[in-house]
C-alpha cells in the first residue's frame, strides 16, 4: 500500500523587528518605522531611557501654505530620543575647548538626543526639518519632565570621584555650553535622520545623518 506523503513547507520564522512591530500593533507606516528604528538603537547601537512621541500632520489647506510658509507638513512626524552611550557629534570650537581644558568625552554628562526615524525614498523637504527644530525645545521639555521622575541615569560620572582640579573645568565648561546655547556659538540645535533601507532588496539597514539648524564654519586654525 502506498502511502501520500504531503511535505508541508515551514515559514521562516519572524524577526525580532517583525514581532515588536505585530506586537505593538503599529499600523501607520510612520509608527512601523519609528519601532523599527527603536529596537535599532536599543539592540544595535545600546541607546537607554528612549521615549518617543509624535509631531501632529496638518489639515489639507492649500490657501494656508502661503501664509504660514514654516507650517508644519500634512503627515505626521514621529520622534525619538535617548541617551547614546558615547558622544555621537561634538562641534569643532567646542572640541576645541575641550582639549584646551584636557576634557574627554567619558568625563562628561550623557546628553539625550533626538532622532526622527524616516525611510529611503521617503519624501523628506526643508519644511519637515523646519517642523522638527520648531518644536524641538516642547520635546525637551518633556523629556527632561520625562528623566527627573525616573532619576538620574547610572551612566551619569560621579562627582565624587573626580579631583577638585578636574571637577572645576568641569563646572566651567557646562557654564560656557549653557551660554552658547544661546549664543549658539558651538551650533544651534540637530537632531540625528535615522533612514531606513525598506526599498526593493533593502535590507532594513538603518543609516543615520546629523542634521542641524542653520550651517556649522570650520574652525578657523
Amino acid at each position: 500500500m502506498m502511502t501520500d506523503i504531503l511535505e508541508v513547507t515551514k515559514q521562516p520564522e519572524a524577526s525580532a523587528i517583525t514581532e515588536r512591530i505585530t506586537e505593538k500593533g503599529h499600523e501607520s507606516p510612520h509608527l512601523a518605522t519609528s519601532a523599527q528604528v527603536q529596537h535599532n538603537l536599543e539592540h544595535q547601537h545600546l541607546w537607554t531611557s528612549i521615549i518617543g512621541d509624535i509631531i501632529p500632520g496638518r489639515s489639507d489647506d492649500s490657501n494656508t501654505l502661503k501664509k504660514e510658509p514654516r507650517q508644519s507638513p500634512q503627515e505626521p512626524i514621529p520622534l525619538l530620543s535617548g541617551y547614546p552611550p558615547h558622544r555621537v557629534y561634538t562641534h569643532p570650537d567646542e572640541q576645541l575647548y575641550m582639549l584646551e581644558n584636557e576634557i574627554r568625552d567619558e568625563d562628561l554628562k550623557p546628553e539625550r538626543i533626538f532622532v526622527v526615524p524616516t525611510t529611503q525614498g521617503q519624501p523628506w523637504t526643508l519644511r519637515h526639518m523646519g517642523a522638527v527644530f520648531d518644536r524641538l525645545p516642547e520635546f525637551e521639555q518633556k523629556a527632561k519632565e520625562h528623566d527627573r521622575s525616573v532619576g538620574p541615569t547610572s551612566m551619569q560620572p560621579e562627582a565624587a570621584n573626580l579631583n577638585p582640579e578636574k571637577a572645576e573645568k568641569l563646572a566651567q565648561y557646562y557654564d560656557k555650553k549653557e551660554k552658547t546655547r544661546l549664543t549658539k556659538e558651538w551650533g544651534a540645535q540637530r537632531f540625528l535622520l535615522a533612514m531606513v533601507d525598506k526599498g526593493m532588496g533593502g535590507d532594513g539597514t538603518v543609516a543615520y545623518y546629523v542634521v542641524h539648524e542653520g550651517e556649522v564654519k570650520p574652525r578657523q586654525n
